[in-house]
């Protein structure tokens, strides 16, 4: 029989059977039930030095569901998770699967085991937790908590509240009302205890329960679905439900053939008026991401942000749309439309007037109401009288060109910031 470093022979060793209450049971191969009493999450654990400070994060302590230790003075026996790259840690008073296998002194005891632990076992059939304390130690309150119907056994809440130690601050009453998913047939789900998941999917037709992805596309079109916070619902808590892209805190789905029908937060397209929009978000059907949440952020704290696209790229807001540069923004294409033709039915497109130029004609029209100004301040008649009408005509040239060559001169026609060729 292996020799175990830690394990319910190891910590019982030193204890008489008075002080154990009950029977040293030898290692067995088979995997065994424990109950967590307690676990190492950070620093702050009377036991992270004894234990490997940091590496220790994740150890268990537990004691056998078929004998409890009622009693601060018998040690609880300590075990490891089994999964170095998934963590999945348990809550005080859930169950976990016990198994006994090599460990680190493996090169100086070949027969070195030690307990490690496996991912909760599901006795509530629920994603929140699946505690059940010992049946002595559960208050009355809780015995209402815990039915039993025919089917087995359920747990229900229905007075909000719960009395079960869990650990130090994981509250089932903040998470009372998170729903489980709604499983369909070949699917992967991932869930965790804040509604928060992860589903491999596909299309499913004629499905007896209907979600919000399968309306088309062919049985088996995958999808992938990424879910951060349930949306509220109004059916009991233990009833499973599907994602609801327009419900749901924030998602991501990823599509193959499917539709989804999302509620954009704005629908306008007034600037297609020369184009084609995009097909609408809750038509389409292909394969596509979608991001939905209150606030999408992008940041690339490094290089850059390249959106890229065959047809379009659509920026929409119901208030403004906003663009800033440290040192320009640039527009590069054959025709660029600035500007809304609503409200001013009939109106054509105009086309903008390039300013240099612009400046340089004005020029040259000051020169020309100058000078004529000073002929027709000059110019008399067949015997040599002046002209009162020119000379009246000269005055006003005369102030024409003047006024037209200040503007030049100043170049106020001219944008400092806006350039275009």
């Amino acid at each position: 029989m292996p020799t175990p470093k830690y394990g319910f022979s190891a910590a019982v060793r030193n204890i008489s059977a008075n002080e154990l209450g009950r029977k040293t049971v030898a290692i067995s191969p088979n995997i065994i039930s424990s109950r967590v009493r307690d676990i190492i999450l950070d620093n702050s654990h009377k036991r992270f030095n004894d234990f490997g400070e940091w590496n220790g994060i994740g150890t268990i302590f537990i004691e056998s569901t078929k004998n409890p230790i009622f009693s601060d003075q018998i040690p609880l026996i300590p075990a490891y998770p089994a999964f170095p790259n998934i963590k999945q840690y348990p809550l005080i008073n859930e169950l976990v699967p016990i198994i006994y296998l090599t460990d680190v002194d493996v090169t100086e005891n070949t027969t070195s085991v030690t307990a490690y632990y496996l991912p909760p076992i599901n006795v509530w059939n629920s994603q929140i937790h699946n505690g059940i304390p010992s049946s002595n130690i559960l208050p009355d309150s809780q015995q209402k908590d815990y039915q039993q119907v025919e089917a087995g056994s359920v747990r229900r809440i229905t007075d909000q509240s719960t009395e079960i130690n869990l650990g130090q601050t994981f509250n089932e009453n903040n998470v009372i009302d998170v729903h489980p998913l709604l499983p369909y047939e070949g699917d992967i789900i991932y869930e965790g205890r804040f509604g928060n998941s992860i589903r491999l999917g596909s299309t499913v037709n004629n499905a007896k329960i209907p979600n919000t992805w399968s309306s088309t596309g062919d049985n088996g079109s995958p999808i992938f679905i990424i879910r951060n916070g349930q949306g509220p619902l109004t059916t009991e808590s233990w009833v499973p439900t599907v994602e609801d892209i327009n419900n749901d805190k924030s998602s991501i789905y990823l599509t193959s053939t499917q539709q989804i029908p999302l509620f954009l937060a704005s629908n306008r397209q007034d600037s297609y008026r020369k184009s084609t929009p995009p097909e609408a978000a809750g038509v389409y059907s292909g394969e596509q991401i979608i991001l939905n949440s209150g606030r999408l952020l992008f940041n690339a704290k490094n290089d850059s942000i390249i959106l890229s696209a065959e047809k379009s790229i659509h920026l929409t807001s119901d208030t403004s749309v906003n663009v800033d540069g440290g040192n320009q923004i640039a527009l590069v294409a054959p025709k660029v439309y600035l500007g809304s033709t609503a409200g001013a039915e009939g109106t054509q497109l105009q086309s903008l007037v390039l300013g240099e130029n612009l400046n340089i004609v004005l020029g040259e029209v000051a020169s020309f109401l100058t000078g004529l100004g000073v002929y027709f301040q000059t110019a008399t008649d067949s015997v040599g009288a002046p002209i009162a009408s020119l000379q009246q005509a000269a005055s006003k040239a005369n102030q024409l060109g003047q006024s037209i060559q200040n503007i030049v001169d100043g170049k106020n026609l001219l944008s400092k910031q806006v350039k275009t060729i």
